[in-house]
């Protein structure tokens, strides 16, 4: 006979375009049992407060930290991606429902405190995926969720249900994972289908000793410029060089000159290109003689995504330099096991058959986890973040006569590099390494 004290965390994260809603009721065999809170709008009080500013500070260590890590540990490093912000909010979310080292230890991970996430995730998460007033062109969303066994569904504490659902913004379903598996896995495939718009989709094979899974998705979409129009190809820069010495013949993008000079770091120059609703991506670029791989670290990470001044403005000379990225379209993909990454990052109870990861949830029961999948897929091409077309039209002032000379430099991408993608808050929403196209 089987002792059924697993619990699952499947991490999805996907960026593509199209649109679909959820089922208010049943997913499949899977029957909901709470409903999420409305995703409301933040406001500039909410995010300027002193005490969100920690916690944000808090995010972005960890998102630092598990980036390294996870590529550190990743087998396959070619065009590897990864989203911190799934993977974080997955974690707490399962802090929620945690006692003692369990909680204890995920708290630590996520450099944090139990008062502070809980008086500060509902501002985050709604940072993330609540502006969807250009739902047609550029916008992030997440969608959490928990799937408990309909032979444990009577001894959830209704408590943390409802913390869950109104302060963690999660759905609650139940799904038979021991006497109809495939239902149950059909169930959450069609959810993860759905939430990120049929990027993903696949059996997620979540064994039958499952007592509860918590599922975590990221979509995002966005378009470079005006109308969803293409970026111009360059015609002189059309070979990329691979980490192992061969070279590849592919379509590279003009993206717009934008005010600023390419920064230094320690071994690398960085720059940044920007989409129409203010998602931006920061390329780190090796100099000759040093590696993506070796570069891509919590350390170098953080300085490119604090880095908001690229200068430019020459007040003295009256000069203004303008820069573009001239970077090569992409794809990236990862199937991770983060397991070793997140013990590696001090969570260590959660995982022990011996823990208590279910206490607050199940009443006098225990439970740990034996699975943390993460998918991620990443497109960036000519057109944007793979996305469905919107025009945008103003009216401006009248200029004034422009009495500086402009100077135009191009930071070309033309070998391995790493990258973060962030929203207009600087949170990372996907951090990866291109190796090879």
């Amino acid at each position: 006979m089987k002792i059924r004290t697993a619990i699952s965390l499947s991490l999805a994260c996907a960026l593509c375009a199209a649109a679909a809603g959820c089922a208010p009721g049943q997913i499949g065999t899977a029957e909901r049992l709470a409903t999420a809170s409305v995703v409301t709008s933040v406001t500039f009080r909410e995010i300027s407060s002193p005490a969100f500013t920690d916690f944000r500070a808090s995010t972005d260590l960890f998102s630092y930290a598990l980036s390294e890590e996870a590529f550190a540990r990743a087998e396959e490093k070619d065009n590897f991606v990864l989203s911190p912000v799934s993977v974080y909010t997955a974690l707490a979310t399962a802090s929620a429902c945690a006692e003692g080292a369990v909680k204890e230890e995920l708290l630590a991970a996520l450099h944090t405190t139990a008062g502070a996430l809980d008086n500060n995730f509902s501002t985050y998460y709604r940072m993330l995926g609540a502006e969807n007033e250009y739902e047609d062109t550029g916008y992030a969303q997440l969608a959490n969720s928990i799937w408990i066994d309909v032979g444990y569904a009577p001894h959830v504490r209704e408590a943390c249900l409802k913390k869950l659902a109104e302060s963690y913004f999660c759905d609650a379903f139940s799904a038979d994972f021991l006497f109809d598996n495939q239902g149950a896995n059909d169930s959450i495939r069609a959810f993860v289908k759905e939430k990120t718009k049929g990027l993903i989709d696949q059996d997620f094979r979540i064994d039958d000793t499952t007592v509860f899974a918590l599922v975590n998705t990221l979509y995002l979409k966005d378009v470079w410029l005006p109308g969803g129009n293409e970026l111009a190809l360059d015609p002189d820069v059309t070979q990329f060089e691979n980490a192992d010495g061969t070279a590849s013949m592919t379509p590279f993008m003009r993206t717009l000159y934008r005010i600023g000079e390419v920064a230094k770091g320690e071994g690398y120059s960085y720059f940044t290109a920007s989409t129409q609703h203010g998602y931006t991506l920061k390329v780190l670029l090796p100099d000759e003689g040093n590696s993506a791989e070796e570069l891509f670290t919590s350390k170098n990470l953080s300085r490119i995504n604090a880095t908001k001044d690229y200068g430019g403005v020459d007040e003295e000379a009256r000069v203004r330099h303008m820069t573009r990225m001239i970077l090569p379209v992409f794809e990236a993909s990862s199937d991770l096991d983060l397991i070793k990454t997140l013990q590696n990052l001090g969570i260590h109870a959660l995982f022990e058959n011996e823990g208590n990861a279910a206490a607050a949830l199940l009443d006098g029961m225990e439970a740990y986890c034996n699975k943390v999948e993460h998918i991620a897929k990443l497109k960036v091409d000519r057109q944007g973040v793979e996305g469905a077309a919107v025009t945008i039209m103003g009216e401006g002032a009248t200029a004034a006569p422009d009495l500086y000379t402009y100077e135009y430099e191009d930071f070309i991408v033309d070998r391995p590099f790493a990258f973060l993608l962030t929203d207009k808050y600087a949170n990372v929403l996907f951090s990866g390494v291109i190796t090879s196209l």
